[in-house]
């Protein structure tokens, strides 16, 4: 990893750097390196040159560390996952759900879905990040699997592995 996460993880202390160092490396494995965003604020996306898709983002909110990611082209995950997505569904009263028509996807739109315990679902677009609420040790090797697992989408021509969703 070069040094243009240093002003993020110097922020951190001692356990969300390693937390997120060993993320940001594995991102950097798949081919996907950090810029810094132009904001006042500290943002890094991480992109590949090769598949000109973001994967990640690390950023502060509250002055906390976050992590936002794509994971739709997974079709299991656990239960914070499931709940991230809900979070950021709710957290925008439901306003950015359904398909943009923004001509991003091939055919079907691809992204997440959450369907509530009275059935009803809602689709969030696979083009914006999910932040994560909380991370921790327990889940960064599934955090790992669930870049690993987009990434695999974007360089592959199949894109019937995708999580795509009819609502």
């Amino acid at each position: 990893m070069d040094q243009t996460l240093d002003n993020f993880l110097n922020s951190l202390n001692d356990e969300d750097k390693k937390i997120y160092s060993e993320i940001a490396n594995f991102a950097y494995e798949l081919g996907y390196k950090a810029k810094r965003a132009k904001t006042k604020d500290i943002n890094y996306v991480f992109t590949s040159s090769k598949t000109k898709k973001h994967l990640l983002k690390y950023s502060f909110k509250d002055g906390k560390p976050k992590l936002k990611m794509k994971f739709y082209a997974s079709r299991n995950y656990s239960s914070i996952f499931h709940d991230s997505v809900r979070e950021v569904i709710e957290e925008f009263d439901f306003k950015y759900t359904g398909c943009y028509k923004c001509g991003k996807c091939k055919g079907t739109p691809e992204g997440y879905i959450y369907e509530y315990p009275d059935g009803k679902r809602y689709f969030r677009c696979g083009s914006e990040l999910i932040e994560l609420s909380s991370i921790t040790e327990n889940i960064v090797q599934e955090i790992l699997s669930l870049l690993k697992t987009q990434h695999e989408y974007y360089t592959s021509d199949d894109k019937s592995m995708v999580n795509i969703f009819n609502y």
